[in-house]
């Protein structure tokens, strides 16, 4: 027998784990305007299905999902951010992905699997135990650069930290890639600075 609220027709009801963040018990209100979905041109998902490939809009899974990039190159990503985490653009391979920083870790990379993160500064100063000894200088308006995306090999959601020095007259967003950060001939500064 299938529930009431999964019979076909039924109103949907949010949840405590609603991926809007709405409160459990209480009556969904309206997204504010940056977060409405625009009209999907595909039919949702139906209740019979329970699990798939999707993407959500408006309560409502329709398929979809997975990395798409347009043609500027710029990640193809719907996502409401319900908790208000701060999320950055980040170049990968000359591409731009969206990221979310949780804080920094100390850990030990020799037992940690991590990834690279590269950050285009003008100035940094690592002391003995590779911690910068004050925040670099960064390049105004230069996106991080990230060695990997989740489904690679390399991929870590843990980032150590390297930093790309570059002169004065660098132009912002030149490097867009690890290989261009490796083959730039620019000191490259590995810290201990790790990210999750």
């Amino acid at each position: 027998m299938v529930p009431a609220e999964l019979q076909p027709g039924a109103e949907p009801q949010w949840t405590v784990g609603s991926l809007f963040g709405q409160p459990q018990g209480g009556a969904p209100s309206e997204p504010p305007v940056g977060l409405r979905a625009e009209p999907p041109t595909a039919a949702p998902v139906p209740l019979q299905e329970v699990e798939g490939r999707w993407v959500i809009r408006g309560g409502q899974p329709f398929p979809g999902g997975g990395r798409g990039f347009d043609a500027s190159d710029v990640e193809q990503l719907d996502y409401n951010n319900p908790f208000g985490l701060v999320i950055e653009r980040v170049w990968f391979d000359g591409r731009i992905v969206y990221a979310v920083e949780l804080g920094e870790l100390d850990l030990d990379p020799a037992t940690n699997k991590v990834a690279q993160e590269y950050q285009i500064v003008y100035a940094v100063e690592l002391d003995e135990r590779g911690k910068p000894v004050r925040p670099p200088e960064r390049v105004p308006g230069q996106l991080n650069i990230y060695d990997s995306i989740p489904g690679m090999a390399k991929y870590s959601p843990i980032w150590q930290f390297n930093y790309v020095v570059v002169p004065r007259d660098y132009i912002p967003n030149t490097l867009r890639s690890e290989a261009d950060c490796l083959h730039s001939g620019y000191p490259i500064l590995r810290s201990t600075v790790f990210e999750n």
